[in-house]
């Protein structure tokens, strides 16, 4: 049976890109397919939600920075204004915050004194979000990874496992060298540049993510038998 009709939505991974797929695939008509299709569109659109809203090279994210360039607009602007605001907070300060004349008459501005524990608690909490993602950063600069790469990565493996995943009898080939196009062709590779393109807005060969992320595959195959 026919899943229910998406056409009224226009968002990545709708009506067009499933009859991409299925057609590249040549698996539209498998009783499979509807599953298979239900975890690469909601895989894939929670992909494309989290680059819309961070930092990338690819043209669904709101600007490119690099990771060091991420860590020091953090401390910049985040972690050093955070911790000049926490000593200004602390009890010894309060007096700052205060014009005697306030004391004498109720306030008729409107202006009621801050609560600085639960301005504190929430800024205890901007920092550890700020040191976190440093955190990862830091992390990823010491591997030497770069955003981009593990991006395209990540997308090319989830569609190459979630392909074998469904469908274990799928031939996982990189296909063949296209000495014109110079590029490898084949069902594999069109499959995961659809959902590629899809996700990034960025329309790529990936053959080296392609080869890979089918080593992984297989020696995770490998470890399962």
């Amino acid at each position: 049976m026919e899943p229910p009709s998406d056409q009224d939505y226009t968002g990545p991974f709708g009506s067009a890109c499933r009859k991409d797929v299925g057609a590249i695939l040549g698996l539209k008509d498998d009783p499979r397919f509807p599953d298979f299709w239900g975890k690469i569109s909601a895989s894939g659109k929670m992909k494309c939600h989290a680059l819309q809203i961070s930092p990338s090279a690819f043209a669904v994210s709101p600007f490119d920075m690099s990771a060091t360039q991420r860590i020091t607009w953090l401390q910049r602007n985040v972690l050093h204004p955070v911790e000049r605001l926490e000593t200004a907070l602390t009890d010894e300060n309060t007096p700052h915050f205060v014009h005697w004349e306030d004391q004498l008459r109720e306030r008729q501005d409107g202006i009621a004194p801050v609560d600085s524990v639960d301005l504190l608690s929430d800024l205890a909490a901007l920092k550890a979000q700020a040191k976190d993602v440093i955190s990862k950063l830091e992390c990823d600069l010491g591997m030497k990874v770069q955003t981009s790469d593990e991006i395209r990565f990540t997308i090319v493996y989830d569609a190459i496992w979630d392909l074998h995943d469904f469908f274990p009898d799928f031939s996982l080939s990189r296909g063949t060298w296209d000495p014109e196009l110079k590029k490898m062709i084949g069902v594999l590779p069109d499959f995961v540049r659809r959902v590629f393109l899809e996700t990034t807005g960025h329309s790529e060969q990936l053959d080296s993510p392609i080869q890979l992320a089918l080593e992984d595959v297989r020696k995770s195959q490998r470890k399962s038998t």
